[in-house]
């Protein structure tokens, strides 16, 4: 069992460096849509609909602070093929509650090391 923990945190870290690598790339981003990895979430997502992808909506609440929501979208779609104003709506809709109040709040507070927002 701690070997299969063990692997489902690297998974998580990988997904997040990843993540890190593709925000400092792209300092005028603050939301992306990417391919979901397997065992990236804390519960199993099954398998999507037919003629469905599981990818991840991760948005950048400020610098280094993210938040990521799976969402089951159709094989056609390209991960760059969506606004950043569709995956925030696209976001908002698929988060629950508590997603939702968090990202709030992570936009609301200022960290040591963020420049001020307006």
């Amino acid at each position: 069992m701690g070997e299969v923990k063990a692997l489902h945190e690297r998974v998580i870290e990988v997904a997040m460096q990843g993540d890190a690598a593709w925000f400092d790339q792209r300092a005028d981003r603050r939301i992306r849509l990417r391919n979901a990895v397997p065992l990236e979430f804390n519960r199993d997502l099954g398998e999507p609909p037919v003629g469905m992808t599981w990818r991840a909506i991760v948005i950048e609440a400020q610098p280094g602070v993210r938040a990521r929501q799976p969402v089951a979208l159709p094989i056609g779609i390209e991960n760059d093929s969506m606004s950043e104003e569709d995956l925030f709506r696209l976001f908002m809709q698929a988060a629950p509650k508590e997603a939702k109040a968090t990202l709030k709040r992570l936009r609301r507070i200022k960290l040591p090391g963020t420049p001020a927002t307006k």
